[in-house]
């Protein structure tokens, strides 16, 4: 069979676009409605962790791994126009200057379509300090997006994308989809991952929130989240307002397209609150949100009864509960660790029925002292229920010292909260619907 020049020319010119582009879904071709994500995105952040699915993605030196992915995609709302947003994503050799944990980025070489670019992080958890340097090549797509895979470096694969959505004159969407090997990131990520398992799925939401949340101020030209001036101080209220989605006007069915494509994940805006001894404490609420294959009135009890929450959480060692006339008490005790160090967390949680689907509850007492939260459930069918879980964990004086040295972590509250929502809805969710189906089976 004879080959044209003209077919050779078009292969040519279309392998660039798919060696770079087709790796990381582009979250617009999911055909959620712009307008319903503005809604649930200007005032915080959307963030969608995906299914894992194993993927072949591109290793650098033309060599292909296959790895078990799972892509977060982040979208938040910029007041900047989409070339201003653009060239913030582009300014790589500035990432040093607002991209947190960056220590340099050089840019080794420039075409008209390709950016290849050496990043250097500087990571910090607790008692650890981890150095990471790989080399990353960005592709400007013929759509406009930006996408990139690694070319070499410490971590193992690392692909992504950004897509740019204008809004107006002065407005963008910014959408960043996602991943990064961790364990291939040195022997001390390892030894992290390895006692704190959850941390594989915290680690990406976190990531993906405070980039984006870099991005956004950089090209707002606002500050980082600060304390509040000391003579406005007495003037912060003692509790922050926890969040409630259901009492919003939340549209109903992207929120279920988006729940079939994976965890739900919001990020709140930083509140302040004074303590007694009227220092600001700054509390940043995550929620994460799952649907759940049963009914409201079956899935709710089964969500509520923290007693059983041992059988699919290995961190909880008990939760005995005590019920109250509007709602409950509940002492918690965990077992949690970071790298080699192991620590238990004793808490009194106060529950209290706000409406038949609503669940707030504040800390009574114990290490986790300005812990507030809520759930909430929402039918979407007469089989399948929403099921949202909102929770702040700033780091107080009675924590144990060594969840203290988490608040060196860039976004530390977005780990403890990621740590906690999403971990517990992706836990729960196959052990709620087991519980459901098994009492039907029972009574049929």
């Amino acid at each position: 069979m004879r080959v044209s020049f003209l077919s050779i020319l078009l292969i040519s010119l279309f392998i660039p676009f798919l060696t770079h582009a087709s790796f990381v879904p582009k979250f617009q071709d999911q055909n959620i409605h712009i307008n319903d994500l503005v809604k649930l995105s200007e005032t915080g952040q959307l963030l969608l962790l995906h299914p894992e699915k194993k993927v072949s993605l591109p290793i650098g030196n033309e060599k292909i791994n296959d790895f078990d992915v799972r892509f977060l995609t982040s979208i938040c709302v910029i007041e900047a126009p989409v070339h201003r947003v653009r060239e913030v994503v582009m300014d790589f050799s500035h990432y040093h200057e607002f991209m947190p944990q960056t220590s340099s980025s050089t840019i080794l070489s420039k075409s008209k379509n390709h950016v290849i670019n050496e990043i250097k992080l500087s990571v910090k958890v607790p008692l650890i300090h981890i150095g990471v340097k790989f080399t990353l090549d960005y592709f400007m797509e013929p759509d406009g997006d930006i996408s990139w895979f690694r070319v070499k470096g410490d971590m193992k694969g690392n692909v992504g994308r950004y897509e740019f959505i204008s809004l107006g004159p002065n407005r963008t969407m910014l959408i960043m989809t996602y991943w990064t090997e961790l364990r291939g990131i040195g022997f001390l990520m390892r030894l992290l991952l390895r006692a704190q398992p959850d941390l594989e799925m915290a680690i990406p939401v976190s990531t993906g929130s405070l980039i984006l949340d870099a991005i956004k101020k950089r090209c707002e030209l606002t500050a980082q989240d600060v304390p509040p001036d000391i003579n406005t101080i007495s003037k912060l209220p003692k509790d922050p307002i926890i969040p409630v989605l259901t009492q919003s006007n939340i549209p109903v069915d992207t929120i279920q397209l988006l729940s079939r494509i994976g965890t739900l994940v919001f990020v709140h805006p930083v509140q302040w609150i004074r303590t007694e001894n009227n220092e600001p404490v700054a509390v940043k609420f995550v929620t994460a949100a799952g649907r759940m294959q049963g009914p409201l009135e079956a899935v709710k009890p089964l969500v509520s009864d923290f007693s059983r929450y041992s059988e699919f959480m290995y961190q909880v060692k008990y939760a005995k509960r005590e019920l109250t006339y509007d709602g409950m008490m509940v002492n918690w005790r965990l077992k949690l660790g970071f790298a080699i160090f192991k620590f238990y967390l004793d808490f009194v949680l106060d529950y209290e029925w706000k409406s038949n689907t609503i669940l707030l509850y504040h800390c009574k007492e114990g290490d986790l002292e300005y812990n507030y939260g809520s759930w909430e459930w929402f039918r979407l069918s007469d089989n399948q229920t929403m099921t949202f879980f909102t929770t702040a964990i700033p780091i107080g004086k009675r924590a144990p010292m060594i969840l203290k040295f988490t608040k060196m972590i860039p976004n530390s509250q977005v780990v403890m909260g990621a740590s906690s929502t999403v971990v517990a809805i992706e836990k729960m969710t196959p052990w709620v619907e087991d519980q459901v189906l098994e009492a039907t089976n029972l009574y049929q």
